[in-house]
């Protein structure tokens, strides 16, 4: 590819990567919701939905992730191989801290909330970049 068609291309994809960068609210599952809903705020019963709603949205991440790197050319595939390695430790640095800010059992629904958003949102992401 040549560089100015590469610059074209990279200014053709700014406006796509900015609305990602805004990011969208994650969606969630009706069950989620209800599981949240009928938790009656017990932590142990909203870390169980919240594990649940995790499951259908780490699926997601993979899915989206596999068709990202069948979209992309083969350095770019390396590129983003790497920035996903990257984004995990930073995911699980950042949701870690959040497991420990206060010492109660808020941290063990901030920091699952946390994992939840961020793979939901990496996930959506990823799907953008699919669709490149």
């Amino acid at each position: 590819m040549s560089l100015p068609r590469a610059l074209l291309l990279a200014t053709l994809a700014l406006p796509a990567l900015l609305n990602t960068a805004q990011a969208k609210e994650p969606q969630y599952s009706v069950t989620y919701e209800r599981c949240m809903d009928t938790s009656g705020g017990v932590t142990a019963e909203m870390v169980s939905c919240i594990g649940a709603e995790l499951k259908r949205h780490d699926a997601r991440l993979n899915a989206q992730y596999k068709a990202a790197l069948a979209s992309l050319e083969e350095n770019q595939q390396a590129l983003l191989r790497e920035a996903q390695r990257q984004w995990i430790k930073y995911r699980d640095a950042n949701c870690g801290l959040y497991a420990q800010l206060t010492g109660g059992t808020i941290d063990r629904l901030n920091s699952a909330t946390c994992v939840l958003d961020a793979t939901a949102r990496r996930a959506d992401e990823l799907e953008d970049i699919a669709g490149m």
